[in-house]
């Protein structure tokens, strides 16, 4: 497989690596025990305008690595609406390009990225509406599924975990 220097660059020097203590957000998509999995976590400034410190875990092959750096190193310190702006294409275009078969990838970097922030403004409006009183509160909410049903979403639709390929193939998991 051929890949662009910066692809190569950023797998094998990846930055941002790591899961930040106490963070604001997480977002998950994949599967960690039979394919790529991508968990990234964020800081929000208290102002909840910006990004301040983006770290993330991932198992995957170079161009899964290589995507999730480069999306980490240009959202951090962008503002949550810039950030979520992000698109698979751009990242494509960061690295100067994917092999065809290998774009697929850049989704579960931008998409982990979204669910992070989303989960990072969600938890901070349930704890200023008084819905939840702590962070712990919160992630128990979300693991025994109160969070989907507050929402109205069926099991599930909140960090599913699939290898992305729902997102482009139109069937969902």
């Amino acid at each position: 497989m051929n890949y662009s220097a910066k692809v190569m660059q950023h797998f094998h020097n990846p930055t941002r690596t790591g899961r930040l203590e106490g963070y604001h957000g997480i977002g998950m998509i994949g599967d960690p025990g039979c394919g790529d999995f991508v968990e990234m976590t964020v800081y929000i400034s208290d102002d909840n305008q910006k990004i301040e410190t983006i770290r993330y875990r991932i198992k995957g092959c170079p161009a899964a690595i290589a995507t999730t750096s480069i999306t980490a190193e240009i959202a951090e310190g962008l503002r949550i609406e810039d950030a979520l702006k992000i698109t698979e294409q751009q990242i494509v275009d960061a690295l100067d390009g994917l092999p065809e078969s290998k774009i697929h990838c850049s989704l579960l970097a931008v998409r982990s990225l979204q669910l992070a922030i989303q989960d990072a403004i969600l938890k901070r409006l349930f704890k200023k509406a008084g819905i939840v009183t702590s962070d712990a509160e919160f992630e128990q909410m979300k693991t025994d599924g109160r969070l989907s049903e507050y929402l109205g979403l069926t099991a599930g639709e909140i960090g599913h975990n699939c290898d992305g390929s729902c997102e482009t193939s139109g069937i969902k998991c």
